[in-house]
C-alpha cells in the first residue's frame, strides 16, 4: 500500500469516527419538545365568518400561524440550505480524495491477485468505493438527517436506531446500484462509445424493480406496517377508496413515530403491489377533515398513476444525464486518467469519476425532478379536494406543520428542495376550490332537469 493510499484510508476512517462521535454526542442531549399546537385556535364562529373570497380566506388561515412557528420554519429552512452546501462540498472532496489517493487503483491491483473473473474484480472494487464514499459522506448525513431534526424537536429516535436504519437503506440502495454498475461497466469495456443506451435500459429496469419491491420487501426493513384497525377511521378510508374505484388496494399503518414526529402518508408500488401507507402520527394527530384529505390525496396518486409517470420522467431525465456523463467521463479519463492510474473509461478504477458525475447530475437535475413532482402533487391535491370535499382539512394540515418549511420560499429554494407546492400555495388552492364550488348551482337530488 502506497503512502497516498494509506493516507486516503486514514481520512476515510477519521471521517467515519468523527461522524459517529458527533451523532452519539447529540444523542446525549435531550430532544426539545415540538409545540403540540402551533396555530391560533379557531372556533365554529371563525369558520362561519371566513370570507368566501379565496385570497382573503388564505390570508385568514395564514394569520393563524404564530410568529414563533413561522420563525421555526424559517430557521429549519436555513439549515436545509446548509445541509445542501455540506453535501455538495462532501461530494467534491470525497471524489478528489478517492481519485487522488489512488484507492480504487490500489483496490484493483489487490483484487487482480485474488480474482480471475473480471466481474468479481469489478464487484470488489465497486464495493470498496461505495464503502469509502459512505464513510466520507457520513458527517454530512449525520448533520442533514439526524442532528437537524433532533435540534428542532422533529425526532427523538436514538442514534443507534437511526444508524441502523441508515445502514439498512444504504445496503439496499448499494445492492441495486452494484448490479447497475457491473452491467454498465461490462458493456463499457466492449463498447466504450455506445454504452449510454444500455445504461438507460439498466436504470429503467432497476428503477421499476425497486418500486415494485418497495411496499412488501424494502419498506418493512425499517418500519413495521399493519392493516388499519377496524373502526370509524377504517370505515371512512375504505368508503373513500371504494368511491374512487379502489376496492382491493392495501391501506396500512406504519410506525413512523419511532423515527419522526412529523405527519405523513404515501403511496408506493405499481398495480397489485401498490398500497397506501399512513403514519401512526398522522392517524393520532389529525382531525377527520385533515385525515380525509390526506387519504384522498394519496388515492389521487394511485388513481392518476403518478408512481409510474414519475418513474418514466425520472428515466427520461436520467437518459439526458447519461449522455452528458459519457462525454464528461471520456474527457476526464483522457485528460487525467494516466496521472491517476485509470487506463480507460471501462476500467473499474474510474468508478469515483463515473459515480461522482451521476451524483452531480442528480444535483443539477433536481429542479427538473422537483418541478415534475410538484405538478403531480398539485394534481393529487385537486383530486383529493374533489374526493374528500374537505378544503378546511387541507388548510388545517398545512398550517399545523408550518414549522417544518418556509411558507413562501425563494425561487432557489423552491427549485432545489420543494417536491410539493409551498404550504401557502396549497392553502390558496384549497380556498380557491372552496370559493368556486360555492358558486355552483345546487343540483336536483333526482338528477332530472
Amino acid at each position: 500500500m502506497t503512502t497516498r493510499t494509506g493516507l486516503g484510508w486514514g481520512l476515510i476512517a477519521v471521517a467515519a469516527i468523527a461522524a459517529l462521535a458527533w451523532g452519539w454526542s447529540v444523542d446525549r442531549v435531550p430532544v426539545p419538545p415540538r409545540p403540540a399546537d402551533q396555530t391560533i385556535q379557531a372556533d365554529a364562529a371563525w369558520y362561519a365568518a371566513l370570507p368566501l373570497d379565496a385570497s382573503a380566506a388564505t390570508a385568514a388561515y395564514l394569520a393563524r400561524i404564530t410568529p414563533e412557528t413561522r420563525a421555526r420554519g424559517e430557521a429549519y429552512s436555513d439549515t436545509r440550505l446548509r445541509a445542501f452546501a455540506l453535501r455538495l462540498l462532501t461530494l467534491l472532496v470525497a471524489t478528489a480524495v478517492i481519485v487522488a489517493s489512488g484507492l480504487m487503483v490500489s483496490a484493483g491491483r489487490w483484487t487482480d491477485r485474488r480474482f480471475s473473473r473480471p466481474l468479481l474484480r469489478d464487484a470488489a472494487v465497486a464495493i470498496a468505493y461505495f464503502v469509502a464514499l459512505f464513510a466520507l459522506s457520513l458527517p454530512a448525513e449525520v448533520y442533514a438527517t439526524y442532528v437537524r431534526p433532533h435540534r428542532f424537536g422533529f425526532s427523538n429516535q436514538p442514534f443507534v436506531s437511526w444508524l441502523q436504519d441508515l445502514l439498512v437503506n444504504w445496503g439496499v440502495m448499494t445492492g441495486f446500484t452494484l448490479v447497475g454498475v457491473l452491467l454498465i461497466y461490462g458493456f463499457m469495456r466492449r463498447r466504450p462509445l455506445q454504452w449510454v443506451g444500455v445504461a438507460v435500459g439498466v436504470y429503467a429496469a432497476l428503477r421499476i424493480l425497486f418500486a415494485l419491491l418497495s411496499p412488501n420487501l424494502i419498506e418493512p426493513l425499517t418500519n413495521d406496517f399493519r392493516p388499519l384497525a377496524d373502526g370509524p377511521q377504517k370505515e371512512q378510508i375504505s368508503a373513500l377508496a371504494r368511491a374512487n374505484g379502489i376496492d382491493d388496494v392495501a391501506i396500512v399503518v406504519g410506525n413512523a413515530s419511532r423515527q419522526t414526529r412529523l405527519l405523513n402518508a404515501h403511496v408506493s408500488g405499481f398495480g397489485a403491489t401498490a398500497r397506501i401507507s399512513v403514519d401512526d402520527n398522522t392517524l393520532r394527530q389529525t382531525s377527520d377533515p385533515m385525515l380525509r384529505f390526506v387519504i384522498a390525496h394519496e388515492i389521487g396518486h394511485f388513481v392518476l398513476g403518478h408512481d409510474f409517470a414519475f418513474a418514466l420522467s425520472d428515466t427520461l431525465v436520467m437518459a439526458i444525464g447519461f449522455v452528458l456523463i459519457a462525454w464528461a467521463l471520456r474527457t476526464l479519463v483522457r485528460r487525467y486518467g494516466p496521472r491517476f492510474g485509470i487506463a480507460s473509461v471501462g476500467d473499474i478504477a474510474s468508478i469515483p469519476l463515473f459515480w461522482g458525475l451521476i451524483l452531480s447530475w442528480g444535483i443539477v437535475s433536481a429542479p427538473i425532478h422537483n418541478a415534475i413532482s410538484r405538478y403531480h402533487e398539485m394534481q393529487a391535491d385537486r383530486f383529493g379536494l374533489n374526493a374528500s370535499q374537505a378544503p378546511h382539512g387541507v388548510a388545517e394540515f398545512m398550517i399545523h406543520d408550518a414549522d417544518v418549511v418556509r411558507l413562501q420560499p425563494t425561487a432557489l429554494e423552491m427549485a432545489l428542495f420543494y417536491t410539493h407546492p409551498s404550504p401557502a400555495d396549497r392553502v390558496a388552492t384549497a380556498m380557491r376550490w372552496r370559493e368556486q364550488m360555492a358558486r355552483l348551482a345546487p343540483l336536483s337530488d333526482t338528477g332530472r332537469p
